[in-house]
């Protein structure tokens, strides 16, 4: 790999980073957050494009193959258990946003510690950053008006974190890297 190529893969790797956190931070810092508002706002913005996030469910359970019709059925019902318990989808809701935020967090993590240490290394300093984002995270929101910042929190998000490092595990194992060095290690032997 070039060094020039390196150098620009290893400041967008960083961007990312940067930009998940201070999305992280952003939306933490916002009093009284909710997630079905947020989500009907964006239907919004998607209406202005003809779109809904309901249409886009259902182009998606279009697609599946016949074997998996109760989708259709389940997700019919899923929308009108929504519809009488706001409560409990904003709950849920929440706690799946969670997840995925440090999901993404980790992952960003992992390609940006790939180009400085091996593979495993990379792995744990995943793990460690996303933990300790998660962390950060929850007490943050422990002083934020209208937030709580809970160990139940942080241990929704390290599931995140967990699920990511599952995902890296497994993309190993099935791709069996040819070099265990850093990225930027490379190029010296090639």
């Amino acid at each position: 790999m070039k060094p020039v190529r390196r150098k620009k893969l290893q400041r967008n790797a960083i961007i990312l980073v940067l930009a998940l956190l201070a999305l992280t931070y952003y939306l933490s810092s916002i009093p009284y957050l909710r997630v079905l508002p947020v989500l009907s706002q964006i239907n919004d913005l998607l209406t202005l494009i003809d779109l809904r996030i309901s249409d886009l469910v259902r182009a998606v359970i279009n697609r599946l193959p016949s074997q998996l019709d109760a989708a259709g059925t389940l997700s019919g019902d899923f929308y009108n258990y929504a519809r009488q318990n706001p409560v409990i989808m904003e709950f849920l809701l929440r706690k799946m946003a969670h997840v995925a935020l440090f999901f993404m967090i980790t992952l960003a993590f992992f390609i940006l510690w790939r180009h400085y240490l091996k593979p495993l290394q990379a792995v744990f300093a995943s793990f460690f950053c996303g933990t300790m984002a998660a962390t950060l995270d929850e007490i943050h929101q422990y002083y934020v008006v209208g937030r709580s910042g809970t160990i139940i929190d942080v241990l929704i998000d390290i599931f995140g974190v967990l699920l990511a490092v599952l995902l890296i595990a497994i993309a190993f194992l099935l791709v069996k890297p040819i070099y265990d060095r850093p990225l930027n290690n490379r190029d010296k032997t090639q």
